[in-house]
């Protein structure tokens, strides 16, 4: 079903079609079965798929980034939530449960700079508001205290730069529909053909 948002791509999840596909989704034997869903989506760019959104309206792709320059994290601002944000977590959740405890605002905003497989292109830096990696966040901060960032780069920068063939899900926001975010990242393990031609430049 349609949602009342304006986006083409937002629709209502009718939570008796979802169906647990189990072991077939397994990370095993290199992501061969989320491959065969997740690669015939794939759009040439991000610059693609602005200009087609520019035209259909389309808010949501999955490309492959062509070199991932680096990870910048850098404090958030305001470091609270405001009322407004307040008031869009005091709804009701999906599956009509809500949460123990207010969600806590993660203090950081994640960043990739990047260029992409487009020959116009001129490089690209989106924030990341992937719920893994917040979640990362905050369970290696709760491990390691001051320290966390080192873990985390290791993650989410060394790995996903030198031994992941890392590929970003993007969408706008509501409010900006020609802002675009990375709301989440998909990292199946790097050929060897592949492995040979990245690196952090």
């Amino acid at each position: 079903m349609k949602a009342s948002d304006p986006r083409p791509d937002s629709w209502v999840v009718e939570l008796d079609s979802i169906n647990v596909l189990g072991d077939p989704l397994s990370t095993s034997g290199g992501w061969q079965a989320r491959k065969a869903i997740v690669l015939p989506l794939l759009a040439p760019s991000l610059c693609h798929l602005v200009r087609t959104r520019e035209k259909t309206g389309a808010t949501l792709g999955i490309f492959k980034p062509k070199e991932i320059r680096e990870l910048i994290i850098e404090p958030e601002e305001p470091a609270t939530w405001t009322e407004g944000e307040l008031n869009i977590l005091s709804q009701e959740p999906m599956f009509n449960r809500k949460p123990f405890k207010m969600l806590e605002k993660i203090p950081y905003k994640f960043i990739y700079v990047f260029r992409c497989d487009d020959p116009a292109c001129r490089g690209h830096r989106l924030s990341v508001v992937d719920w893994e990696v917040a979640q990362a966040y905050r369970r290696w901060r709760e491990y390691y205290g001051n320290q966390w960032e080192w873990y985390f780069r290791q993650r989410f920068e060394t790995e996903m730069i030198h031994k992941r063939d890392t590929h970003f899900y993007v969408g706008t926001l509501r409010a900006h529909p020609d802002s675009w975010i990375i709301i989440g990242l998909f990292y199946p393990p790097r050929s060897a053909q592949s492995k040979s031609s990245g690196g952090m430049r």
